[in-house]
């Protein structure tokens, strides 16, 4: 079971009343997830639609064998119409990822 910090748990009651301000906090990234509680227990979590893309891929690439995420990776590498980014700003999303998820 997932801990929830204070801030991230609601219930039905206070979320029907502060939806609009629970899914700005949670767009702007000052909430991660929003626990919504009934009695005392959770019942649903409200994400970011960045998280939820963001656990998809992670499904996707998780239930491939190996030689198929090996194809698609190398495919990705000779794809010209690819976006790509530098070193830098590599390393500046690395970072700020890590950041993100050591609070």
């Amino acid at each position: 079971m997932n801990a929830y910090k204070r801030d991230e748990m609601i219930s039905v009651t206070d979320l029907l009343k502060s939806f609009k301000t629970t899914l700005e906090k949670l767009t702007s990234h000052q909430l991660e997830k929003v626990a919504v509680m009934k009695n005392n227990k959770p019942e649903a979590v409200i994400i970011s639609v960045d998280e939820y893309e963001r656990l998809q891929s992670k499904h996707y690439w998780n239930r491939l064998d190996e030689q198929t995420y090996l194809t698609k990776a190398y495919e990705s590498l000779n794809d010209t119409d690819a976006p790509s980014i530098s070193l830098e700003e590599l390393h500046k999303k690395l970072d700020d990822t890590i950041h993100r998820y050591e609070d």
